[in-house]
C-alpha cells in the first residue's frame, strides 16, 4: 500500500514537470506560428531596406554618368550635313584655284600685244549676269550666310555660259590652241559642279536661291573686242574662284565638321 502511494506520487511529479516544460516551450521545441510570421516579416523588411539602398546607389551612379553621356552625343543630322557639304564645296574650289590662275596666264600668252606685255593689267568690268567678286573688307564681312552663298551661286551658275562663249571665240581666232580650248571646257564643267555644291549647301540650310540672273556673254566682234572680252571672262573666273575659297573657308569655320 505504501509502495503504491509512492508510485502515484512519482507519476504526478513527472506529469507536472512535462506540463511546465511544454508551457515554457522547451529549448529544442517547435516555435509557435506567430513567432515564425514575425521573424519572416523582419527578414522581408531587411531585404527591402537592402534593395532600397542598392537602388539608391545605382541611381546615384546614373545621375553622375548621364550628363557626361549626353554631352558627347552626336550632333543632329542637319548640322553634319551642312558641314560636310561646305567641306566638299571648299575642297572643289581649292582644286580649281591653280587651274583658274593657269587659264588666265595661258589665255594672255597666246594673244597678241598688248595682252602679252608684262605690265598689262587694265581694270576688269563685270558683265550682266556675272558681277564683280571684289568687295571692301567691311562689306565682305557684313554679308550674311545667305547673301554670301547667293552671290557665289549666281556667279558659278552663269560662268559656264561665259566660258563657253570664250571657247567659241578662241576656236575662231586660235583654232590650233587645243590646250586652251580644253582648259576652257574643263573650267566650265568645274563651275557647273561647284554651283551644284553651293546650291546643295543652301538647301541644307533651308535657303531658297533667288531667281537666276540671265547671263549675257560676249558675242563675236572685232578681233580686239573678242580678245579683251575673253580676258575679262578669264579674269573674273579666276577672281571668283579665289573669292569662293575665301567665302567657304569662313563658312567652314562657322559650321565645323562635328567629331563623332
Amino acid at each position: 500500500m505504501c509502495d503504491l502511494s509512492l508510485l502515484e506520487s512519482a507519476s504526478r511529479l513527472r506529469s507536472r514537470d512535462r506540463t511546465r516544460k511544454a508551457a515554457r516551450g522547451g529549448g529544442g521545441g517547435r516555435k509557435p506560428e506567430s513567432y515564425k510570421k514575425r521573424a519572416a516579416t523582419k527578414v522581408q523588411q531587411v531585404e527591402v531596406i537592402r534593395g532600397s539602398k542598392g537602388t539608391a546607389a545605382r541611381m546615384e551612379v546614373l545621375s553622375v554618368d548621364l550628363p557626361s553621356h549626353l554631352s558627347s552625343s552626336p550632333p543632329s543630322h542637319s548640322q553634319q550635313e551642312i558641314a560636310l557639304r561646305i567641306k566638299n564645296a571648299y575642297n572643289l574650289a581649292i582644286n580649281m584655284q591653280d587651274g583658274a590662275k593657269q587659264l588666265l596666264a595661258d589665255y594672255m600668252s597666246i594673244q597678241d600685244e598688248p595682252f602679252t606685255n608684262a605690265g598689262f593689267n587694265p581694270p576688269v568690268e563685270p558683265f550682266p549676269g556675272l558681277p564683280s567678286p571684289s568687295l571692301p573688307p567691311s562689306a565682305w564681312m557684313d554679308l550674311s550666310d545667305a547673301e554670301r552663298l547667293q552671290q557665289n551661286v549666281t556667279a558659278f551658275s552663269n560662268l559656264p555660259v561665259f566660258l563657253s562663249a570664250v571657247k567659241s571665240q578662241q576656236e575662231v581666232m586660235n583654232s590650233d590652241a587645243s590646250d586652251l580650248h580644253h582648259q576652257l571646257t574643263l573650267s566650265r564643267l568645274q563651275c557647273l559642279g561647284l554651283s551644284n555644291h553651293l546650291a546643295s549647301i543652301m538647301a541644307s540650310m533651308g535657303l531658297v536661291p533667288a531667281p537666276a540672273t540671265p547671263a549675257e556673254p560676249p558675242g563675236l566682234g572685232s578681233s580686239f573686242f573678242m580678245k579683251f572680252s575673253g580676258y575679262r571672262v578669264c579674269h573674273l573666273y579666276r577672281d571668283w574662284v579665289l573669292r569662293c575659297v575665301k567665302d567657304l573657308s569662313l563658312l567652314a569655320d562657322r559650321y565645323p565638321v562635328p567629331s563623332l
